[in-house]
């Protein structure tokens, strides 16, 4: 086999050559469109995740919008009635008047004409146009409150008792709404209201005590405790005369 000449080795070599940088300038595109095609990918995925995100955000901001417009929708409907209740109310706050005076009037007579003066005032704010219906019915709500706290709490006060055209210096004591009760100061006469005939009744000598330590407990002078004595008030699960009232403020 004859051996090339140097001008066949040199163009041989000149081949190897050109084909290596062919082959390099190829891995240099195929480097290229690797490192492209991986920016093209991360760009996908970033562009998958913001359309996640906003998926997202849409999704919460239709249930915002769908509350507000409900809001909207209960405030354009109170806004459309509001006349109408406008209208009502100044009846609506007399007869809540109304009964509350029926009320005090039936009830057990402590503190009456403090208590009268107090729905006499409301009477006059319902008749005076310079009073605003929310004043109305602020001053009006405050007494409803009043007349409630008292069925929870026990009070005693110094007044006048008129009795068979007598009046006589007392001491008063209130046990909620069920008990209500006086004694003179020397201890010596002591009563308890009667509302179903809408009369005092006479305690005897340890009914009286009873009333002077509720007395005490009522003014802070005395620890709470249970006290028996008889009722204003006819209770369906208590005896008429003799029951156990705990006293407590």
């Amino acid at each position: 086999m004859a051996l090339p000449t140097l001008a066949e080795a040199s163009s041989l070599r000149d081949e190897t050559a050109q084909q290596q940088q062919q082959q390099q300038a190829i891995q240099t595109r195929i480097d290229q469109a690797d490192d492209e095609t991986r920016e093209l990918l991360t760009r996908l995925r970033d562009a998958q995740s913001s359309a996640q995100r906003l998926e997202r955000y849409n999704d919460r901001l239709a249930s915002t919008l769908d509350e507000q417009q409900q809001r909207i929708d209960r405030q354009q409907h109170a806004l459309e009635t509001l006349g109408e209740t406008r209208e009502a109310l100044p009846d609506t706050m007399q007869d809540m008047l109304d009964r509350l005076r029926a009320l005090v009037e039936a009830d057990i007579p402590f503190r009456h004409d403090e208590r009268i003066a107090r729905l006499d005032g409301i009477e006059s704010a319902l008749a005076d146009p310079s009073v605003t219906e929310e004043k109305r019915m602020e001053q009006l709500l405050s007494v409803w409150r009043t007349e409630l706290d008292y069925g929870s709490s026990m009070d005693s006060w110094r007044g006048q008792l008129t009795q068979d055209n007598h009046q006589s210096d007392v001491q008063f004591l209130r046990m909620g709404r069920i008990g209500f009760y006086y004694l003179t100061p020397d201890d010596e006469q002591g009563g308890v209201w009667k509302n179903d005939d809408r009369q005092w009744h006479s305690l005897d000598s340890a009914q009286r005590t009873a009333v002077s330590r509720g007395i005490r407990i009522a003014n802070d002078q005395r620890a709470p405790e249970l006290l028996s004595l008889p009722l204003s008030i006819e209770l369906d699960d208590a005896p008429s005369e003799a029951a156990s009232q705990g006293a407590s403020q």
